[in-house]
């Protein structure tokens, strides 16, 4: 005859069985929970990816002052003839066109780390705004138009002002022009032009402080700051970003009378034909 067995509740050892009645919480150890927030949290290129340009020129910059160190003996203090070998702004060294490359190149050099330093906290501040705002190619367009007024304003400053022949690098001419854009965004930008327009004003405040130090600070390169800055407005006012509501009749004269005062500059010094 078939016997029947009691079934009898038994009390369970493992961590997550219930216990009068109440279940118990398995507990996570630190290593599970570590790996459990490394897979939720984005990579540094997802965390990034809104500003990729503006990292690529940060790490241009450094990966020329490495060399620039290299070359000055590991000295962070960068020799005045390195700079010069490297293509920094130098006017008497600009004889033809084969070195209007000096208009160029100087944007990524720098004198001394804090040089350095200064400069690249300054571009990552604005730099992913402007990048998101105007698009990748139109960043590096501004990028490059503020660089070089900068050093086109500071080449002329040394052949017609009689300010002296002097060595200047760095990609404040760039970043100056960064700062201006900024600035004019609550002033172009096609929609929410009022959170802009509060983005701005403290903007402004920054560039406030920018050319007083410039201006106060001896060594520092006024003519290529200011040069940065009115590039900075120039490209604003003359690339056809979409985002940038400005009337295409004057995007061509600001464009026209900024590449004919550059033009004027070169053929005047004979620099090209």
């Amino acid at each position: 005859m078939p016997q029947s067995q009691e079934n009898t509740p038994t009390q369970s050892n493992r961590p997550d069985s219930a216990v009068g009645g109440v279940p118990r919480r398995t507990v996570i150890g630190d290593d599970d929970l570590k790996r459990m927030l490394s897979q939720n949290k984005p990579s540094f290129l997802q965390r990034n990816a809104g500003c990729m340009v503006t990292l690529v020129l940060i790490a241009l910059n450094v990966a020329v002052y490495a060399v620039e160190v290299l070359l000055s003996g590991m000295r962070v203090d960068v020799s005045t003839q390195v700079l010069v070998e490297m293509g920094a702004m130098y006017a008497p060294l600009v004889r033809s066109a084969a070195d209007l490359y000096r208009f160029v190149t100087p944007m990524f050099l720098h004198m001394d780390l804090m040089h350095l330093a200064f400069n690249m906290v300054a571009l990552y501040s604005v730099g992913e705004v402007l990048e998101r705002t105007l698009g990748k190619g139109w960043f590096v367009a501004l990028y490059f138009v503020g660089g070089i007024t900068g050093n086109a304003v500071s080449y002329a400053a040394d052949v017609f002002l009689g300010s002296g022949a002097s060595v200047s690098a760095g990609a404040s001419t760039s970043v100056f022009g960064l700062f201006v854009a900024v600035a004019l965004l609550g002033v172009l930008h096609r929609g929410n032009r009022s959170v802009f327009a509060q983005y701005s004003k403290g903007m402004l405040g920054v560039i406030a402080v920018n050319v007083a130090y410039t201006l106060l600070v001896p060594g520092i390169s006024v003519s290529g700051h200011l040069g940065g800055a009115l590039g900075g407005a120039a490209a604003m006012l003359m690339l056809p970003a979409r985002s940038l509501r400005v009337p295409v009749v004057v995007r061509v004269v600001v464009a026209v009378a900024w590449a004919g005062a550059l033009g004027w500059l070169l053929v005047s010094r004979g620099l090209i034909g």
